[in-house]
């Protein structure tokens, strides 16, 4: 029960009260109502106005945008990702023609208010999604870093074939080696095998100079640029710091994206802005 009290002689009284039932004072003003009178009206009946919600309020619009950071459009140039579905190819919603890596319909990108999400992968080559801490990948896997796109796998999947188009005695020669923990791969265009390096330790770095792997060619990749580690069976993938960063494939979906994240599609470079309209 609500309560009110008496300004004479502090008694307490139910605001149902005229006057208190001690002394006699006027509880209330002459222009008094009930507590039930200062509650927020309920909302109104039928659906909000336009940009606002029920009770009048300013609803909260959000608006997502692709930004290229690289590739054949001008740096900078954005995008924006409808409420929905949005494809994204040489000929999607977001068409990119002059892009040789992509397909005409490469990734779907779904986009639900402040939330967006990769939730389909159509074209040949994927999509990366830069790492922001150490990820766990699958043998068999493909990372991008700087200009490359390496083939991660366990030492036990490593090829085995044998030398094509070589006069080779039949007799086993050479110092046996370990058994490789790790095996990386680069692939060329049409998926060509470039270089390959394979170690039986449980590190192998990757980076312009002085790694297991270099690059110094690679106007993009760091002096350190990644180190691909195995544990207890399984492979990880961590960034050391570099300038242009390390990029896993997505191959699980849907893929949630955050506000900065940013998207390897085809030779385009994207970078995910989120904001309030």
């Amino acid at each position: 029960m609500a309560l009110v009290t008496c300004p004479k002689c502090g008694t307490t009284c139910p605001t149902t009260y005229q006057f208190c039932g001690r002394c006699g004072q006027s509880l209330h003003s002459g222009n008094w109502q009930p507590a039930d009178a200062f509650l927020p009206p309920p909302p109104p009946g039928g659906p909000a106005p336009s940009g606002q919600d029920a009770f009048g309020n300013e609803d909260l619009q959000w608006q997502a945008r692709l930004i290229v950071l690289r590739g054949a459009v001008s740096e900078g140039t954005g995008f924006e990702l409808r409420e929905g579905r949005n494809t994204v190819g040489r000929s999607g919603d977001l068409a990119f023609p002059s892009d040789p890596l992509m397909s005409p319909l490469h990734i779907v990108v779904d986009k639900q208010g402040e939330t967006v999400e990769v939730v389909e992968i159509l074209g040949q080559g994927g999509c990366f999604r830069r790492i922001r801490e150490p990820v766990r990948v699958q043998s068999g896997d493909v990372i991008f870093a700087g200009e490359q796109y390496l083939l991660t796998r366990h030492g036990e999947d490593a090829p085995t074939d044998a030398v094509d188009g070589a006069d080779l005695p039949a007799e086993t020669f050479g110092t046996p080696l370990p058994p490789p923990r790790l095996h990386v791969t680069q692939l060329l265009a049409g998926g060509l095998a470039g270089r390959v390096v394979s170690t039986d330790r449980d590190v192998l770095t990757v980076g312009r100079e002085g790694c297991d792997m270099s690059f110094p060619q690679d106007r993009f990749m760091s002096g350190r640029h990644l180190r691909i580690e195995s544990s207890a069976g399984n492979l990880q993938v961590l960034d050391v710091g570099s300038l242009n960063g390390t990029f896993a494939r997505v191959t699980q979906m849907p893929q949630r994206l955050a506000k900065g994240d940013e998207l390897l599609v085809g030779s385009m470079l994207f970078r995910l802005d989120v904001r309030q309209a």
